[in-house]
């Protein structure tokens, strides 16, 4: 084993690993047939593991300054690009796989404030495409009412020994207080806590702040813990060669400003070649809800960076929707969402239709069984012991071959303005996946007598950034007509078009 001409000791196996010293430390869980090894926080050129078919390199932390880059080649294939921003710092990750023994790591630094320092890496003697990585999911979980299903269903997590289990919410009845989670969930998927990544429900935010819950997961009275910090909820990890983000839907109302601050900086860090997120409160629903609107800023930037997979639940009863993006339409690279709501509690039936609906049933309990590669998934519905209903689906990670450039719009919702004077908004153009080109910027819906002047237009996003123009509405004090207008804002980017809506309020 080298290290360029840098050596040192092996260290104990471990199946997860991450820095503690980063203020956004990426959790790394490798794949069973894996090998870790720690690296102290050296900057090798070269990372090296005889006989292995694939390395994954860890970074401790990254500084890249001015026009600096870091490239990561592998000796059989594959190649990632670091370059300048400041996405990187402060941040503990690991890379998505390269092929081969080796990885050539190459600096092109002018900058002297740039640097880099390697946390470890995880190697794989089978190949990429057979290594795989096994994931549960459920929600909906340990109710009063019938004890009974909620540890047949942590009996079938315990039967697939996965890699990791994720909670999808209103994880113990009724109210997810410490008691609740004592008397209801540790007895049956509290068997397996040590494997469990949680979020939490409406059910956990009965009471104020969710103590019950943080005090379950990250221990009584601790900031933070495998929930994630106890005033946010939301977190992020690896399992292998996917990214998994852990949202906080709270009580299904307007996700807060700062969750969708840090979810941009997650998705923009994000390396993986696959992505899934997963929350309580489906986006989509044909069952007891139609689904919370409120979720679709995390749609949005889900598909932008062209994630996968969106887990769910609050709905009590299991749904398979096709890939989409944030406004509900079908997109073949777009996410899907899997309402998982079968963990135990009370069934709710699936009676409404959508032809983006591709499977759904509500009588039969059960968990998500996903089967992860680098590069594809199946997931697997499977139903606890007596019953019969499955179901099967598998994709390709939209990313499993090279990132996609996307751009996102955003808007507040409404802006008012009297007649006879001129009130300006702020568009914000987000970039995703290094896009960095121009934005042509259209309005649509004026009506008369309000026109429209752009301070910047076309605008360019910095990649992986954020730009912004502000629009200038000027409404006539004679010919404006007072009430509210829905208008449109839309961008066009090389035949790529994306538009954000608010409220005109003419007064």
């Amino acid at each position: 084993m080298k290290f360029g001409m840098w050596g040192a000791p092996l260290v104990a196996l471990v199946s997860a690993v991450g820095v503690a010293k980063g203020a956004e430390n990426t959790l790394q869980f490798a794949e069973d047939t894996a090998v870790s090894r720690e690296l102290a926080g050296t900057a090798p050129t070269q990372v090296c593991r005889s006989n292995s078919r694939w390395i994954r390199v860890g970074f401790d932390s990254l500084v890249l300054k001015g026009n600096d880059k870091l490239r990561l080649s592998g000796t059989q294939g594959g190649v990632i690009e670091l370059k300048a921003g400041d996405k990187w710092e402060g941040r503990s990750f690991y890379t998505r796989a390269l092929r081969g023994s080796c990885v050539t790591i190459t600096p092109t630094f002018a900058n002297p404030g740039s640097r880099y320092a390697l946390s470890g890496y995880q190697a794989g003697t089978v190949s990429l495409a057979s290594t795989e990585s096994l994931v549960t999911a459920a929600g909906d979980i340990c109710s009063a009412t019938n004890p009974n299903n909620c540890k047949a269903t942590s009996d079938l997590v315990l039967g697939i020994n996965p890699v990791v289990a994720l909670t999808l919410g209103d994880n113990a009845y009724n109210n997810g207080t410490l008691d609740d989670y004592l008397l209801r969930y540790e007895p049956n998927w509290g068997r397996f806590k040590a494997i469990t990544q949680p979020v939490p429900g409406n059910h956990e935010y009965t009471v104020a702040n969710a103590p019950g819950y943080f005090d379950y997961y990250n221990g009584v009275g601790n900031q933070t813990g495998p929930a994630g910090d106890r005033s946010k909820g939301y977190y992020s990890f690896d399992v292998g060669d996917w990214h998994f983000i852990a949202l906080n839907s709270r009580s299904g109302n307007t996700v807060a400003a700062a969750q969708l601050t840090w979810l941009d900086a997650d998705l923009r860090a994000n390396t993986k070649p696959c992505t899934a997120a997963y929350w309580h409160h489906a986006f989509i629903s044909r069952g007891n809800y139609t689904g919370y609107a409120t979720m679709k800023p995390f749609m949005d930037r889900l598909y932008a960076s062209r994630a996968d997979l969106a887990l769910v639940a609050h709905d009590h009863n299991y749904q398979r929707w096709s890939p989409m993006d944030g406004n509900q339409n079908p997109q073949s690279d777009g996410v899907r969402e899997i309402v998982v709501g079968t963990g135990g509690g009370p069934m709710y039936p699936v009676n409404g239709t959508s032809p983006l609906l591709e499977r759904k049933q509500s009588s039969t309990y059960g968990i998500l069984k996903l089967t992860l590669t680098a590069s594809d998934y199946r997931a697997d519905f499977v139903p606890i012991a007596g019953k019969t209903f499955t179901d099967t689906v598998a994709g390709t990670c939209n990313r499993a071959t090279q990132v996609v450039p996307d751009f996102l719009l955003q808007a507040s919702p409404s802006i008012a303005v009297n007649r006879g004077s001129t009130g300006g908004k702020i568009i914000t153009f987000g970039s995703y996946g290094d896009f960095n080109a121009p934005i042509q910027i259209s309005i649509i819906g004026l009506p008369t007598g309000v026109t429209a002047t752009w301070s910047v237009n076309p605008v360019t996003p910095p990649a992986d950034g954020d730009g912004t123009s502000r629009v200038a509405l000027r409404v006539s004090s004679s010919q404006a007509t007072a009430g509210t207008y829905p208008l449109v804002v839309q961008g066009e980017s090389n035949g790529v078009v994306r538009q954000v809506g608010f409220n005109l309020i003419v007064r």
